[in-house]
C-alpha cells in the first residue's frame, strides 16, 4: 500500500510538472526511481498513463482519469493527518513565498513578528517582476490579485485589495480637485504598469453600480508600485494606489483621496499553492498569519501610529539585552 501511495504522488507530480526531472526534483528522489515506479504503476494498471516526449509529458485520457482520483486521495489523506495530530506549535521547514513588492513591504514589520512566533519556518521571500510557475519554479505559496485561473493549484481569499484614487495636497492646491472622472483628462497622471509587458493599467472606477475603466493619457508608468506612490506624493498628478499604502499619507495630510464617490471595486487577494505542499504545517501556519496580517493592514491609522504599535508587539516578543 506504501508503495502505491508513494507511485500515486509521484504520478501526480509529473502530471503538474509535465517533466520527469522537475518532479524529482520537488519530491527529492532520482529521475531513474521516479520512471520505475510508473513503468511499475502502468504495469499495475495495465493501462498507459502517460504520453512521453523528449520536450514534454502529458496524460493519457485514463492517465487524467487516475490523476483526478489521485489528487482526491492524497488530500484526503493529507487532511485526516492534519486533524489526527498535527500542532502549529510543530511548523517547521522552508517555505518559499512569492508575493508584490506593495504588500511585502507593507508586511515587513509582522514578518518579523512571524519569525519569533514560529522560529522553526525558514522563509525565502520574492518579488518577481513575473508571475511564477508555482510547480515548475518551485514556489510554496505565492500572493495573487484576483482570481486564481491555474486549476492544479489550490487557494484561500486571505485579503481584499481596494484601489483609491489619490493626489498630494501640494498637486490639488495648485491644480484643483477633480469632482468626475471625465474631468481626470484635464489632470496629471501617473500609472501602474504589468510588471510582464510594460502595458499601462487604465484607471478603474464604480459608475452606476458597475465596473469601468476610463482611459488617460499615459505620460508616465512605473511598475513599482512604490515608485507610483512616491511618485504622487512628489505632486507628480493624480494616481491610483492600494489603500493600505495610501491611507497612513491621507492620515497625516500629505495625500487626499479624490473622487471617492466612484471607487473601484476591491479585488480579492488570493494566497495559492501548489497541492504538493497543502500538507505542510508551516504552509497552514504562514496563510493563516497572512490573513490576519493583511487585515490589520487595512484599518486606517496615521503612520506613525500604526508602526509604533506594531514596533511595540516586536519589542514585547523581544527578551532584554
Amino acid at each position: 500500500m506504501e508503495r502505491m501511495l508513494q507511485a500515486m504522488e509521484v504520478f501526480a507530480r509529473i502530471v503538474e510538472c509535465e517533466n520527469f526531472t522537475r518532479a524529482s526534483n520537488l519530491l527529492g528522489i532520482p529521475k531513474a526511481s521516479a520512471s520505475l515506479l510508473i513503468q511499475q504503476l502502468e504495469l499495475h494498471l495495465q493501462v498507459k498513463l502517460l504520453h512521453r516526449t523528449t520536450r514534454q509529458v502529458r496524460p493519457t485520457a485514463a492517465g487524467m482519469t487516475f490523476y483526478e482520483h489521485c489528487l482526491k486521495i492524497l488530500l484526503d489523506i493529507t487532511d485526516l493527518k492534519s486533524k489526527i495530530g498535527s500542532a502549529a506549535e510543530q511548523a517547521s521547514g522552508r517555505l518559499r513565498v512569492e508575493l508584490p513588492g506593495d504588500i511585502a513591504r507593507q508586511l515587513m514589520p509582522d514578518i518579523a513578528l512571524f519569525r519569533l512566533q514560529y522560529p522553526d519556518v525558514s522563509l525565502q521571500i520574492s518579488t518577481p517582476r513575473h508571475s511564477s510557475n508555482l510547480i515548475r519554479d518551485g514556489i510554496d505559496c505565492a500572493v495573487r490579485l484576483g482570481e486564481p485561473e491555474d486549476s492544479y493549484h489550490f487557494s484561500r481569499q486571505v485579503g481584499t485589495y481596494h484601489l483609491i484614487t489619490v493626489a498630494s495636497r501640494v498637486y490639488v492646491s495648485r491644480h484643483g480637485c477633480p469632482d468626475t472622472v471625465q474631468s481626470l483628462s484635464a489632470h496629471c497622471t501617473a500609472h501602474a504598469s504589468h510588471q510582464g509587458d510594460g502595458r499601462p493599467w487604465e484607471f478603474s472606477f464604480a459608475l452606476d453600480g458597475r465596473s469601468t475603466r476610463h482611459p488617460l493619457p499615459e505620460s508616465i508608468a512605473f511598475d513599482d508600485m512604490d515608485l507610483l506612490l512616491q511618485y504622487g506624493l512628489q505632486n507628480g498628478g493624480v494616481i491610483q494606489v492600494w489603500d493600505a499604502v495610501a491611507m497612513p499619507y491621507i492620515a497625516s495630510g500629505r495625500l487626499k483621496e479624490v473622487l471617492a464617490h466612484c471607487r473601484p471595486r476591491a479585488k480579492p487577494i488570493h494566497a495559492v499553492y501548489a497541492c504538493r505542499t497543502r500538507e505542510s504545517m508551516a504552509l497552514r501556519v504562514f496563510v493563516d498569519w497572512l490573513s490576519s496580517a493583511l487585515e490589520s493592514c487595512q484599518t486606517p491609522c496615521s503612520l506613525p501610529r500604526y508602526e509604533d504599535e506594531r514596533r511595540t508587539k516586536l519589542d514585547a516578543t523581544c527578551p532584554p539585552a
